[in-house]
């Protein structure tokens, strides 16, 4: 009787359940790790994308016979004023935007108000509307607009968070930069040089680097098509909103869209503009994100990445859940860092197979 309990239908079904739970807790307990670790680890992956990004200056430098020290404080130059000047600006311009964020408010109130007795006119008259009205006058549009200003604050605030971390960043940067070489000699030493760990630091170096330097510049485009239309327009906090949307364009979809519709709101409530353009302003905006997000984005950007765009949504969705909107701008280089490991490791080959587009 006890030989045959291995072949139980019940035991195996108790068995499997088991080892389903067991798996689903470590996941459950490595997001909470990751939720609860992101005061250090996103400055570290932040570091790391740093790294990558400055290495062929360090190394190029270093294959120059140029002292170590000075080949590493050369990268971390590099690294770090352009990081700051945005910093710089960032901090310079937010708290005017900030400030003004309820004035923008009350506009926006204004113009719901009379769009919604227009509306009303329209019905005509029946019994529950004045009941209707005064429901979308005194509920649905006051949790509207805390609920879009909410969603401004969380991504300025963030992103200041963001800027808060920078210091520890570069300070990590640093490190990686002086010992990246060291440790990846003892690699070679430890397992020779064909092997999976310095095959796939190679891939990921490569692949993420390629994914960040495109969407860099494509980024930095967006930005300053951003800024020019919105300066030439004379909308408010111009370079406010181009400089918000560099970092959100490395969301993918979700990214220009949250850049993109303040500033169109914006743009339509500011009293020293007309309708005429504020239209212009809404239109350029969707032509600008339009053409980089749909013909300039897939060109270059896709063929760095290689990813499924379903697994680059859901890997954004977890991601954004688990860190927040750097957590949403950090997932394609962890997704592509995840797909080039599993390309080299033995038994793990189809995972990456299923993870490219």
């Amino acid at each position: 009787m006890a030989g045959s309990l291995p072949n139980d239908p019940s035991f195996q079904t108790g068995t499997v359940a088991s080892r389903l739970t067991f798996r689903l807790a470590a996941v459950a307990m490595i997001m909470l790790g990751l939720h609860f670790g992101r005061p250090i680890l996103m400055p570290a992956l932040l570091a790391i994308l740093l790294a990558i990004l400055v290495h062929p200056v360090v190394a190029s430098l270093r294959a120059r016979r140029v002292p170590d020290i000075i080949a590493v404080l050369a990268g971390q130059l590099v690294a770090t004023l352009p990081v700051l000047f945005l910093a710089l600006l960032f901090t310079a311009t937010a708290p005017g935007i900030m400030k003004k964020l309820p004035e923008y408010q009350l506009l926006v109130a204004d113009v719901a108000h009379r769009a919604l007795d227009a509306a009303a006119s329209l019905l005509g008259t029946f019994a529950d509307r004045e009941t209707l009205e005064e429901n979308l006058r005194t509920k649905v549009l006051p949790q509207l607009l805390e609920s879009g200003a909410h969603i401004l604050r969380g991504v300025v605030g963030a992103l200041g968070s963001g800027i808060g971390a920078l210091f520890m960043m570069l300070l990590i940067n640093l490190f990686i930069l002086l010992e990246g070489a060291a440790i990846r000699a003892r690699i070679v030493e430890a397992y020779g040089t064909s092997n999976a760990i310095t095959s796939s630091l190679d891939g990921i170096g490569r692949d993420v680097r390629a994914y960040v330097l495109a969407k860099t510049m494509l980024s930095a485009l967006t930005a300053l098509c951003v800024w020019g239309v919105l300066a030439a327009l004379q909308v408010d906090f111009a370079l406010f909103w181009g400089l918000l949307a560099f970092p959100l364009n490395f969301i993918p979809t979700v990214g220009a869209i949250l850049a993109s519709v303040p500033p169109m709101v914006i743009a339509l409530i500011q009293p020293e503009l007309s309708l005429p353009q504020g239209l212009w302003v809404v239109g350029a905006l969707i032509a600008i994100n339009g053409v980089i997000g749909s013909f300039l984005d897939p060109k270059f950007v896709g063929s760095a990445v290689k990813l499924s765009a379903l697994v680059v949504f859901l890997s954004m969705a977890l991601w954004f859940l688990i860190w927040g909107p750097i957590g949403a701008i950090l997932a394609v280089p962890i997704m592509v860092s995840v797909k080039v490991i599993c390309s080299h490791v033995r038994g793990l080959e189809r995972v990456a197979v299923l993870l490219s587009g």
